[in-house]
């Protein structure tokens, strides 16, 4: 076996299992990572929360196939994924909205291993192998994860973070979508014993700032999205050798904007007809909603979290 699989025995965890819906979670570690070109003295990738459903999947991970006229998004969940996706697909696209309009993201950037944690309807794996290329990726594993072959061909990639504040919000409302039945309170604390789909958190950000000689990556935050999203449009449109008028670039910034997102249907994931009142896939898309959604205690802990998990200064800056 490529990965080792261990039991989370948590009390927290133990006591809530079933009644929050998490009872197939396990940890999973890599035990093949020399091919990984980190930075880091003697490093040793942790183990990361999934579900039973990995074990059916491990050699379809392992063995999927890479291609050089790829582009992959990666990222922690609920960082700006879907804004991220949608503005590189955007700009390799010759801002081709027609299209992007007309067909779901889902069909045009295949999430890699969704069958890894979750039943689908189809096997993610496959799709991805049989999307045409040039093909867009998404995917949110940690360094130690992603397929030998990604690491052989080092795609044009482009990683995104978020305070881990707001993805922490972002994350329970994104959960209690689908299937989380648990507090907001229950949900941080299950969060920072890193036990929630792919964390730890920090250790996916820090290992993905801590690799060496990978030019092809370009890393983004939310926040500077959200500050001015002008200056990341250029600086992605140069990553990926794209020039466009500045009339075109409106259209952009327009297509981009948080109430054309939210509109969109490519990519809300709404359903008209759907007999199940759901909180929004796309939310609130604010920078900084942690101030009006945490009480002091929630903003202490995970600060304490951050604090502890993140010991080196320079580390930390990344979590500011």
């Amino acid at each position: 076996m490529a990965f080792e699989y261990i039991e989370i025995t948590d009390p927290l965890f133990v006591q809530n299992l079933g009644k929050c819906e998490e009872d197939d979670y396990l940890m999973v570690r890599a035990k093949q990572y020399s091919h990984v070109p980190i930075k880091i003295p003697n490093w040793v990738p942790q183990a990361h929360c999934f579900s039973i459903d990995f074990k059916n999947h491990e050699k379809e991970l392992l063995e999927a196939e890479v291609y050089p006229d790829d582009v992959w998004v990666i990222s922690y969940p609920k960082s700006g994924t879907t804004w991220v996706q949608e503005m590189v697909w955007c700009i390799c696209n010759n801002l081709n909205f027609e299209a992007a309009r007309a067909n779901s993201l889902q069909s045009r950037f295949p999430f890699l291993e969704a069958s890894s944690f979750a039943p689908v309807s189809f096997n993610t794996y496959e799709y991805a192998r049989n999307t045409p290329r040039p093909r867009f990726i998404k995917t949110h594993l940690p360094v130690s994860m992603l397929p030998k072959r990604y690491w052989e061909v080092k795609p044009k990639t482009i990683h995104i973070r978020r305070n881990p504040k707001s993805v922490a919000v972002s994350y329970f409302f994104h959960s209690e979508r689908f299937f989380y039945k648990c507090s907001m309170d229950t949900f941080l604390r299950s969060f920072v014993r890193e036990h929630q789909f792919y964390s730890p958190y920090h250790a996916h950000v820090i290992e993905y700032h801590e690799l060496q000689d990978c030019d092809n990556i370009l890393h983004l935050t939310y926040e500077e999205m959200k500050r001015y999203l002008p200056a990341v449009v250029r600086k992605v449109c140069e990553f990926f050798g794209k020039s466009y008028s500045k009339p075109e670039l409106e259209l952009l910034y327009q297509h981009l904007s948080f109430k054309s997102i939210r509109d969109n249907p490519t990519l809300n994931r709404e359903k008209p007809n759907d007999p199940i009142k759901r909180t929004p896939f796309i939310r609130k898309g604010e920078a900084d909603g942690w101030k009006h959604e945490l009480t002091p205690e929630q903003i202490h802990m995970l600060d304490e979290w951050t604090k502890e998990r993140v010991p080196n200064p320079q580390h930390r800056k990344l979590f500011e």
